[in-house]
């Protein structure tokens, strides 16, 4: 897992102090596993994380607005930087059967505002089926998590990773 962010990152960002966190699922619902682990920024390296050339996208789920109706429309987007302190979830996108363990995964994105408390991997199916959690728009797996005392999900909505809140 660490080596797989160093793979990403390089020394930008890397795996959380402490007891690492991290889940696997099939966030953008492609069939192949991906990796979401807890990390921190490298403060020498804010400028790299913040670059918007850089081999990763950078943004905070709670800042993505989606349409009301299923589709991948995005209302808005702000710009996001990362900050010294931050914690962020990075997610790699894995590719065919090895997922996020195969060198070729590079697909990555840093997410603000997104490690929360009690996180848990929902599996799609389970969303489809939940009255409460269909909302979402997922496209594969999400993950539940608490933000400053709100329960909510983490989703792919097929261009970028979003967050609602649950009841």
């Amino acid at each position: 897992m660490a080596g797989a962010i160093a793979r990403i990152f390089n020394k930008a960002a890397t795996v959380e102090d402490g007891a690492p966190t991290f889940f696997v699922g099939d966030f953008n619902g492609d069939g192949s596993e991906d990796l979401a682990v807890l990390t921190k920024p490298n403060d020498a390296a804010l400028p790299e994380i913040n670059d918007e050339l850089a081999n990763w996208t950078l943004e905070d789920p709670r800042e993505v607005a989606v349409a009301e109706k299923k589709t991948t429309e995005l209302v808005h987007s702000k710009a996001v930087k990362a900050q010294r302190n931050d914690r962020l979830l990075a997610i790699i996108h894995g590719i065919g059967p090895q997922g996020w363990h195969n060198p070729e995964a590079r697909q990555a994105f840093l997410l603000r505002n997104a490690a929360g408390s009690n996180m848990t991997v929902e599996d799609a199916a389970s969303l489809r089926l939940s009255p409460i959690k269909s909302n979402s728009q997922a496209r594969g797996d999400a993950i539940q998590e608490t933000v400053n005392g709100h329960r909510g999900l983490i989703y792919w909505t097929g261009a970028k990773y979003a967050w609602t809140q649950q009841p």
